[in-house]
């Protein structure tokens, strides 16, 4: 009996984390987590199911209908940004954006389940958390879906 039966090898360039999508009314992005769970294709097909309210991810041959380019493979990626409209206008009939200011950014971000087996990635719209962003990054601690705090009453002196 070997002291390391039951151990099984750590793979070090195994995705570490969740796969997220991230939706904006001007783009969608999927991160580091989701392209190394596709294992970085060059092509994907988008899917939508309006019945569950879902987004899906799929490897595909460039061949393939409605095959969208994914990961160029001469450049190193850490995440990938899609804005073709169509894809966007399918995508944003899940979600309700407020108005927000000129300098802010209205997002909704999706966890995935991956399914490695068939080079997919389900993401659940119903399970998303929304909120508020500075455009050049997230405003942290705001959550348009928390009720507004009240200020504090100013004291006259």
């Amino acid at each position: 009996m070997s002291v390391l039966q039951g151990f099984e090898p750590v793979n070090p360039v195994s995705a570490a984390g969740n796969a997220v999508l991230t939706v904006t009314p001007r783009y969608m992005r999927f991160n580091k987590n989701t392209v190394q769970e596709l294992d970085a294709p060059s092509y994907v097909q988008i899917l939508t199911n309006p019945h569950t309210k879902q987004v899906a991810i799929r490897e595909c041959a460039e061949t393939d209908p409605n095959a969208i380019e994914f990961v160029t493979p001469s450049r190193k990626t850490v995440s990938v940004t899609l804005n073709n409209p169509v894809v966007l206008s399918a995508v944003l009939r899940f979600f309700d954006f407020p108005e927000v200011a000129d300098d802010e950014v209205a997002f909704a971000q999706l966890k995935g389940t991956p399914f490695p087996e068939d080079k997919t990635v389900i993401f659940d719209v119903r399970d998303c958390r929304q909120g508020v962003m500075k455009k050049r990054g997230r405003k942290k601690g705001v959550d348009y879906n928390a009720p507004e705090r009240e200020s504090a009453p100013k004291h006259a002196a």
